[in-house]
């Protein structure tokens, strides 16, 4: 199969050295060619094959579904389940794709984590990271984010979300409609503006529900390489690092960490946006993602 066909839009999947299936859906046609890390706890790709088309003639997005996720197979030893297990997916698709190096590798919050364990472990594999709204793993990024994500939320005025993320279990969670429900609880505090935002998010971009089991796989299996920190310095590849103001989750003090650590980073902070600045500030971030890839 030629590298074209197996970038052709629309769904694919393969077989990688191990026996594993991983699925992968390819929107856009532009020239450059940006693998998507989707996170790996279980919301899938669809929220971004729905939300990045405003870029899609700049660029090709291959969105990789991570193990156990829709039609990626789980692997038979669940503790295989980390996002650092998860980051040999994205090996397995650029070995498939017939590419040397990857040109552009993006991850939005776990997806973040994930993309980044990649560039850790595969740098000489890799070109441009986009960090957006990222994830860091270790006790370090824990220190400065949650102080940031107490204090975000002290001054949210959505208390019955507040008291709902303040209690919310995943561990308690085994089935994927109360998942989907417990994500809904906490939705609005995900964004600057929720009503300005976040019906639209529900009803055209959030479209899926997540898997439940994904989150139960990778939550405890994180224990066996939870921390990223000290490895920052192994990343190679020009790194973008994007993070909304009032991100309560992955806050900016932990993308601060993450750009000032790694050299040369650039770090961007978008106002007036949340966990999803692409959405919530699309022309600013549309400026932002072609400048770093140079689309003129």
């Amino acid at each position: 199969m030629s590298i074209d066909q197996r970038l052709s839009p629309g769904a694919h999947s393969f077989v990688t050295s191990s026996g594993a299936t991983l699925t992968y859906f390819v929107h856009g046609t532009g020239p450059r060619t940006v693998v998507n890390a989707a996170p790996g706890w279980g919301c899938a790709s669809v929220l971004y094959q729905n939300s990045f088309t405003f870029l899609n003639d700049a660029f090709t997005f291959v969105h990789l579904e991570l193990r156990g996720t829709r039609g990626s197979s789980f692997p038979k030893d669940l503790s295989l389940m980390s996002s650092w297990h998860m980051s040999e997916d994205i090996e397995a698709l650029r070995v498939h794709l017939g590419i040397d190096v990857l040109d552009g590798l993006l991850g939005h919050s776990n997806g973040g984590a994930i993309a980044l364990w990649y560039a850790i472990r595969y740098a000489t594999r890799l070109r441009r990271l986009v960090l957006l709204d990222s994830q860091l793993l270790g006790p370090d990024a824990d220190a400065v984010g949650a102080p940031a994500t107490d204090a975000i939320l002290a001054d949210r005025s959505e208390r019955d979300a507040v008291a709902a993320y303040k209690t919310y279990n995943p561990a308690a969670i085994d089935t994927d409609e109360a998942f989907g429900r417990a994500l809904d609880d906490t939705l609005p505090l995900y964004f600057a503006k929720p009503t300005r935002d976040m019906q639209h998010f529900k009803d055209h971009i959030f479209t899926n529900t997540p898997q439940a089991a994904c989150g139960q796989a990778q939550w405890p299996a994180e224990r066996q390489h939870p921390d990223q920190v000290g490895q920052l310095s192994e990343v190679r590849a020009s790194t973008l690092v994007v993070v909304g103001r009032e991100d309560f989750i992955c806050p900016v003090s932990v993308s601060e960490m993450l750009a000032t650590r790694m050299a040369g980073a650039k770090l961007v902070i978008v106002e007036d946006s949340g966990h999803f600045p692409w959405i919530e500030q699309q022309e600013r971030f549309a400026s932002i993602f072609e400048s770093f890839f140079g689309v003129q």
